[in-house]
């Protein structure tokens, strides 16, 4: 910005080709960059927020998962104690069983040994002397006896085949409970392996569920801290463009006071030169490129070499050459008040100098064809504003 009091030359030259080349003020236009760096920063931040979301989600999904598994495996574990209970039941009543057939077989082998017994005793009875008497008559008492000593016999060994038979089918019975406890023991030894791998696995699942719940506590950290830098970043934000707002607002506002503060320049305004208006204030259709330019000011043309006017009283505070707008005149006319001349062929003042308003500053080139363009804009605040509604010229 050029201050009220004298300014090098140097600081004049930049800070009038700032102002023609520039659309923008110099901090709104840091303001801007900054802004649109820290909303590049804030989208960056949101989507490492959402992919840290997305991980959050899914370690919640495994842990669910997880989870499941573990109890899946508690309830197989404990269908598998309830089984090998049964198992355990089974083989008690088994022993039980087979304790009591073992005690049956003893006992009949006890009474195949009394039945042996009884059969050799009745044997002797029944033949007790018979060798001796071979040949010789018998008695009525001597044959009643061995009669009855052979019905016994009989009778013993029939008992004897009873018991014989009792005793096979217990000892098949007793072979058949060895086999099932056989079985049993068999079925629970593979039913303790599945319970060994399911506890096995179990375990597994509960270091791996201990796994994702640590992730997840790391991966919510994650999210929580993310979530308070994009609180900061959208506050920093908020208030850069609170600040860009501002600037916009006071700019607008200057540009709408600019011709009333112009209006307070003693002796008031006058046309810069002769001539007519050619180019308008604003942005404008080149038809030649076929593209939309701005202009900061208007273009009057005049008679060729015709002489340029300062606007009103005020202190020059450039002259020098500018690339694209030829030789360039800058005149103060208060605090923030400038006026710009260009497109000249020469100017007759020199910086320092004050000018009344009206007064010959400089002149246009000469041209071929009788006509030349004045270049002229007027900057309230640092804000461009149209000439027309200030100065009177001719369209």
């Amino acid at each position: 910005m050029i201050a009220v009091e004298r300014i090098p030359a140097v600081a004049a030259c930049l800070a009038a080709f700032a102002w023609l080349a520039l659309a923008t003020p110099v901090h709104a236009a840091d303001t801007l960059g900054k802004l649109r760096q820290e909303k590049a920063r804030l989208t960056e931040m949101k989507q490492k927020a959402e992919k840290a979301a997305a991980e959050l989600a899914e370690t919640l999904r495994r842990e669910k998962l997880s989870r499941n598994k573990v109890l899946d495996l508690e309830t197989r574990l404990a269908k598998q104690r309830k089984l090998i209970a049964r198992i355990d039941r089974k083989l008690s009543d088994l022993g039980t069983q087979m304790d009591r057939a073992e005690r049956e077989v003893r006992a009949l082998e006890e009474e195949q040994g009394k039945a042996r017994r009884g059969i050799s005793g009745a044997s002797l009875g029944a033949f007790a002397g018979y060798r001796d008497r071979i040949g010789a008559p018998a008695g009525a008492a001597e044959e009643r006896a061995r009669y009855f000593a052979r019905r016994l016999l009989l009778m013993e060994i029939d008992r004897y085949g009873r018991l014989s038979a009792d005793r096979e089918e217990k000892e098949r019975v007793l072979t058949g409970i060895e086999r099932r406890i056989e079985d049993s023991e068999r079925r629970m030894e593979e039913q303790r392996k599945v319970g060994e791998k399911l506890v096995s696995r179990q375990e597994k699942e509960r270091k791996r569920l201990a796994e994702i719940e640590r992730n997840k506590k790391e991966k919510a950290k994650e999210l929580r801290a993310l979530k308070a830098r994009i609180a900061r970043m959208e506050t920093l934000v908020s208030r850069i463009e609170r600040r860009v707002r501002e600037k916009e607002r006071r700019a607008k506002e200057s540009a709408r006071k600019g011709p009333n503060r112009f209006g307070a320049v003693v002796g008031g305004l006058a046309p810069p030169i002769e001539g007519k208006l050619v180019g308008r204030f604003g942005k404008q259709r080149d038809p030649v490129f076929d593209v939309t330019i701005e202009n900061r000011g208007v273009e009057i043309e005049a008679a060729s070499g015709a002489l340029v006017h300062a606007i009103g009283g005020g202190e020059v505070v450039f002259v020098g050459s500018v690339p694209g707008f030829g030789k360039v005149l800058i005149l103060q006319h208060g605090s923030g008040l400038f006026s710009v001349y260009g497109k000249a062929e020469d100017f007759s003042v020199k910086q320092g100098q004050s000018v009344a308003k009206g007064e010959a500053v400089g002149r246009l080139p000469a041209s071929p064809e009788g006509k030349s363009v004045l270049y002229l804009e007027l900057r309230a605040g640092g804000t461009a504003i149209d000439p027309v509604p200030v100065i009177p010229i001719p369209r």
